[in-house]
């Protein structure tokens, strides 16, 4: 591959990532379905102790988990490396914010979650575009509160 399809592909798996959190902040489970995932992708939450295989298992997994909330995230300084025509690896830094109601708290009856950590990616390139493959989310730093 030469250097400007590198390039090229890098700023496409950039536009993925948006797309990843477009999808989960509006909740647009088909578009995430249609314009994020690989058909056998892996969700790894360490944090959760969840670890979903198959978009299907992954929609299911995070649209039960998310359940009235409202969130935020952002994704910030990737390191994308193109490691073949149609395999890449990424590490974004990452931020979140989770607000809950009081009728869907967090498992320790918190409202709000403001997160701070990183996503560790895979990604493949099928005829359809560049789709993660897996996605790692761990956050370094958890901020809690039972009011907002």
């Amino acid at each position: 591959m030469k250097d400007i399809e590198k390039l090229l592909a890098i700023e496409e798996i950039k536009r993925l990532k948006s797309r990843y959190f477009w999808g989960l902040d509006h909740k647009d489970w088909e578009f995430w379905r249609r314009e994020v995932w690989a058909p056998d992708a892996r969700l790894i939450v360490p944090e959760a102790s969840r670890e979903c295989v198959g978009v299907e298992a992954i929609l299911a997994y995070v649209k039960e988990s998310t359940g009235d909330q409202v969130s935020v995230h952002h994704g910030h300084m990737p390191d994308i490396e193109i490691t073949s025509d149609t395999t890449a690896t990424g590490v974004w830094a990452m931020e979140d914010r989770l607000y809950r109601t009081k009728q869907f708290p967090l498992e320790d009856g918190s409202i709000y979650l403001h997160g701070f950590g990183h996503y560790q990616e895979t990604y493949v390139r099928l005829e359809r575009g560049w789709r993660i493959q897996t996605t790692r989310l761990t956050r370094l730093r958890v901020q809690l509160s039972k009011v907002f």
